[in-house]
C-alpha cells in the first residue's frame, strides 16, 4: 500500500495505491494548470502497478473545461494496460464532465468502495444530475 498527498494552489490530492488498484481523491478547486498534476498522480499509480483507478471528485468544487480530454486520455492509458478509470462524486463541478458521465463515456460509482467491489450493478445507472439548461 502506498499513500501520496499533495497540495497545489487550492487543490489537494490524496493517492492511495494497493496492488492493481488506486484511488485518487481530489479536494477543492482544480485550475486548468493543475490538470497536469492529476495526470502525474495517475501516472505514478500506473507505475506502482495500478490498472484500476478511481478518481474521487466528491469533495472537488470546480473543474476546468479541459478535464474531459485529460480524463479520456488517462482512461485510454489504463485501458491499454487492461484496466479502467472510474469516477465518483461527479456533480456540478463541470457541466461537460457531468454530461460525459451521463452519456456513458466514464464509469461512475456512488463511492470508491463501490468502484472496487467488483459488482457491476453498483454503477449509477443515471449518474449525475440533469444537464444545465440551454442558455437563452
Amino acid at each position: 500500500m502506498c499513500d501520496i498527498y499533495g497540495i497545489l494552489g487550492s487543490m489537494e490530492l490524496a493517492l492511495t495505491t494497493d496492488g492493481t488498484r488506486a484511488a485518487l481523491r481530489v479536494l477543492g478547486r482544480v485550475s486548468m494548470a493543475e490538470t497536469t498534476v492529476l495526470s502525474e498522480y495517475l501516472r505514478v499509480a500506473r507505475e506502482n502497478g495500478a490498472v484500476r483507478c478511481v478518481l474521487d471528485l466528491a469533495e472537488c468544487t470546480e473543474l476546468p473545461t479541459t478535464i474531459v480530454a485529460v480524463l479520456l486520455r488517462e482512461s485510454a492509458r489504463l485501458s491499454e494496460a487492461g484496466g479502467a478509470l472510474a469516477l465518483t462524486g461527479v456533480a456540478d463541478q463541470n457541466p461537460f464532465l457531468r454530461d460525459a458521465v451521463a452519456a456513458g463515456r466514464f464509469l461512475h460509482y456512488r463511492c470508491v468502495e463501490d468502484a472496487f467491489s467488483g459488482d457491476p450493478n453498483r454503477t449509477e445507472k443515471n449518474p449525475p444530475p440533469e444537464p444545465f439548461p440551454a442558455r437563452p
